[in-house]
């Protein structure tokens, strides 16, 4: 006796239909890369310039200086990182001894990139300066009762580093402010 079987055909027409579409989608992927020459995500083929320039040429100007805006740029680099001023970190306590020549030397500079009262944000801004080559801490501190969770770059030895550092961070569109850890 010969039994009649119902082909399984609904369960292939849609594993055909996902197939076709994930290889539509790499080819569609695969086309754009061509045609707009794109280089490839996590390969570096993109041609350096291997030849060096002539600092004089320059006549200390930035050859970027179209690149941005006239308020970031308006002053000598020199000029702008002396006008930097520099905070002292807040603390709940002050001590009430005046520093001595071995406490002024022990002097650092830290980087703020910001003061959250969410963990989370703090870590976003943490995440955005991995982005640019920054490796920053999330650093937690309690204030009158209320808890922040700061981003600092540091410490450096030196203002002119912490300020040079600000500039970059602002230059990149971060909210940096300097500082001064006894």
């Amino acid at each position: 006796m010969v039994m009649y079987r119902k082909p399984n055909s609904g369960g292939s027409i849609w594993t055909g239909i996902l197939i076709g579409m994930v290889i539509g989608c790499v080819l569609c992927a695969a086309a754009a890369l061509v045609i707009t020459g794109a280089p490839v995500p996590f390969v570096e083929n993109v041609q350096k310039s291997t030849r060096t320039i002539d600092a004089s040429a320059l006549d200390g100007k930035d050859p970027n200086t179209a690149l941005y805006d006239n308020t970031t740029r308006s002053t000598p680099v020199e000029e702008s990182l002396s006008a930097i001023k520099t905070v002292e970190a807040p603390t709940a306590h002050r001590l009430a001894e005046t520093p001595n020549a071995a406490q002024v030397s022990a002097e650092t500079y830290t980087v703020q990139a910001g003061a959250f009262r969410s963990k989370k944000d703090a870590e976003k801004i943490q995440t955005d300066l991995a982005f640019i080559a920054l490796e920053a801490d999330v650093v937690q501190s309690t204030d009158a009762g209320v808890t922040l969770y700061r981003v600092v770059l540091g410490p450096f030895d030196t203002a002119r580093e912490a300020n040079e550092l600000q500039q970059r961070l602002i230059s990149n569109g971060f909210d940096a402010m300097v500082v001064r850890n006894k």
